[in-house]
């Protein structure tokens, strides 16, 4: 008997079959295995071009000994298809989602996310911004997004897990099979273990260039926000630009010297209207305002009138996580989820929104500490 993913992991498996025809095909039928009970007008009828047509009639039969799951059980790689719950609404709204994401580490997609990336013959200069400027983004739970590739992208990971307990995504343009490029195995191995590393490509698929154009339109697609840091006239990085413009995201770019090559591309951006990145608040402002929800009919009361005062703009959902706080003064992740009831984006949300505002820190293990009901006091 076939399971039923691998008809997914498959289709997903036959060159010729890219996000887009597969998703074509999921919406015009109910479950992946009915393509295999459909004759070759009924699969013409519902879009299949001659070439791919031919192609997937003569390879169907060997869905019998096409077992992935194994090898991925074996080589302990995750996975999420189109159809699971936890697949990434950002990702899946785009034009072409990936049919099937593989992933190693803990799923962080609910959590704001900022792309910090950039040219791989880096500056001094452009390293220090990046590993700076993620550094303070994950100091604040924010995750910081890049693709593992040597320069800005390798320095803003390594910024963001240089912070205790910071978040990570690393992009990669290979399957798991590979580690590229070689000089950031011990980076891959760090972020597998305290972040998260997600490819569309299966284990097997080596590195090569045309799969960098398709990485970068996931970077940009899980991303919030998108800060160029420097970036060449033509180079990966305006690549990633051009699908957060699709995306509708808006781009930041830090200003570099004009005498540069890689400045090129980062100044050309503000010129052409991105916002100019001069520090990570600028960032944060922006947040602020994804952040921001609006106030409840219902409130949650307090009995203490005192606190109702200091806090009047917080949500129902929001006070009483801060109430939880006061009481427990730490609490673990899963706790909360037990004690409020509410779900893992709420919680997610509120819990960025306490760390910008000074509110709570983030400990390891998935912790998070009470600060005071001092920052209260100012505006968010």
């Amino acid at each position: 008997m076939v399971k039923k993913d691998n008809y997914l992991f498959f289709l997903n498996n036959i060159n010729g079959f890219g996000p887009k025809t597969i998703c074509n095909l999921l919406n015009k039928v109910e479950k992946v295995s009915d393509l295999w009970q459909m004759d070759s007008n009924e699969l013409k009828n519902i879009g299949l071009d001659k070439k791919r047509l031919n192609k997937f009639l003569k390879l169907k039969h060997k869905i019998k000994n096409f077992d992935i799951l194994n090898e991925l059980q074996k080589k302990d790689i995750n996975y999420l298809t189109i159809m699971d719950q936890n697949y990434p609404i950002k990702l899946k709204n785009i034009y072409d989602p990936p049919p099937v994401i593989y992933y190693k580490g803990e799923l962080n997609f609910t959590l704001p996310a900022v792309a910090v990336i950039g040219s791989r013959n880096s500056t001094v200069y452009g390293r220090k911004i990046a590993f700076k400027t993620a550094s303070s983004l994950a100091a604040k739970g924010i995750n910081v997004i890049s693709g593992l590739a040597k320069g800005i992208d390798s320095t803003a990971h390594k910024g963001a897990l240089n912070v205790n307990a910071g978040i990570t995504t690393a992009v990669l343009g290979n399957g798991f099979d590979y580690i590229y490029p070689s000089q950031n195995r011990y980076l891959y191995k760090k972020i597998e273990q305290s972040g998260l590393l997600i490819t569309e490509f299966n284990p097997d698929r080596a590195p090569k260039a045309a799969n960098f154009p398709r990485r970068n339109r996931i970077i940009s697609a899980l991303a919030d926000l998108i800060l160029v840091v420097e970036a060449g006239k033509k180079s990966g990085t305006m690549i990633t630009v051009d699908y957060a413009l699709e995306h509708g995201k808006d781009v930041m770019a830090v200003p570099a010297n004009i005498d540069r090559p890689t400045s090129i591309g980062s100044n050309k951006l503000i010129k052409k209207g991105a916002a100019i990145f001069t520090s990570v608040q600028d960032i944060l402002d922006y947040l602020k305002q994804y952040l921001r929800t609006e106030k409840e009919e219902n409130e949650f009361q307090f009995s203490q009138s005192q606190a109702e005062k200091i806090f009047p703009s917080l949500n129902k959902d929001e006070k009483m996580l801060l109430k939880l706080f006061q009481h427990e003064i730490e609490l673990y992740y899963s706790e909360l989820l037990k004690l409020s009831n509410l779900d893992t984006d709420k919680i997610d949300k509120i819990l960025v929104k306490f760390e910008l505002m000074n509110l709570i820190i983030r400990l390891k293990g998935k912790k998070y500490r009470f600060k005071g009901l001092q920052n209260l006091l100012k505006p968010i």
